[in-house]
This record gives C-alpha cells, sequence and structure tokens, in this order.
C-alpha cells in the first residue's frame, strides 16, 4: 500500500541522517496502519467515496510519528496529498494542486487565528468543483506558526 502520506515518509527517511525515534517506537506495529498491533484499526477500515479531497502539509518529522493521523486520513480518503512545509520553500506541485481546476481549497483552522473576513463557517464552493480541505499536521505550537 503507498498513498501520500507513505511516500511523504519514505522520502523523509532516505533524507534522514539518523533514525527517528518517537515515543512508543519499542512497539511492534501494524504495517499497513502504523499503529501497535494491539491497537490495529485495518479490520475497521472503512471504504468510503469522498465528494472532496485533502491535501496535508506536514510539518518535518510528522510523517515520521507512527501514529500520525494524517496516515489515517490518507488510509480512508482516496484523493489525499501531502506535502512537506518548509517555512523556506514550495514543492512545486503544491501549488499546482491548488490551482488545479477541479478544486475549491479551504484552508481548515480555527478561526480565531484569522482575520475576520477569511474564516468561512460554511462551504459553499463554485459548480463543477470539489471542496479540497489543507489540514496543517503539526503541534498546535507548529500548525500556529505555519499559519502565519
Amino acid at each position: 500500500m503507498s498513498h501520500a502520506v507513505a511516500r511523504l515518509r519514505a522520502a523523509r527517511i532516505a533524507r534522514s541522517e539518523k533514525p527517528f525515534l518517537a515515543r512508543g517506537s519499542r512497539a511492534v506495529r501494524c504495517q499497513r496502519c502504523r499503529l501497535a498491533l494491539s491497537h490495529c484499526l485495518c479490520a475497521w477500515r472503512p471504504q468510503i467515496e469522498a465528494k472532496s479531497g485533502v491535501c496535508l502539509l506536514m510539518h518535518d518529522v510528522e510523517a515520521l510519528k507512527p501514529s500520525n493521523t494524517g496516515w489515517l486520513i490518507a488510509d480512508v480518503v482516496v484523493d489525499t496529498s501531502a506535502f512537506g512545509w518548509l517555512r523556506t520553500a514550495v514543492e512545486p506541485a503544491l501549488p499546482a494542486l491548488l490551482s488545479d481546476p477541479q478544486w475549491q481549497p479551504f484552508l481548515v483552522f480555527p478561526g480565531e487565528y484569522a482575520e475576520p473576513e477569511r474564516v468561512v463557517s460554511e462551504v459553499q464552493h463554485a459548480p463543477g468543483k470539489r471542496p479540497l480541505f489543507i489540514l496543517l499536521d503539526a503541534t498546535w505550537t507548529e500548525a500556529r506558526k505555519m499559519f502565519r
């Protein structure tokens, strides 16, 4: 199985100089969902058809964390893209995705951090466009910095 987060994780591991040791890294994990075998979710993974897509902007080490929620989203939502976030550079595929005419991008983040005119409380997308929900995958501290 290879989805966007798995590919991002493999690329991040390939450029690592030392192994990433997350909490619980000694646990025996399911190779598909990456959770501890005692908590494996694979048997309950839904097969859904979403009318929207998800774009994950992942802080540097998020893809390496074994229980990353972005991995779970990519397992369920077929149209999931994942990009590493850097303050000084943008992967060329990200602006291409955001300008793709099939998508209407929405950044999902608490409204208290945005100017009032940027807050959307109801998804109203243009005809012929599917919503693309952009999630900042990071700790809250990191996500607030990414949002700014």
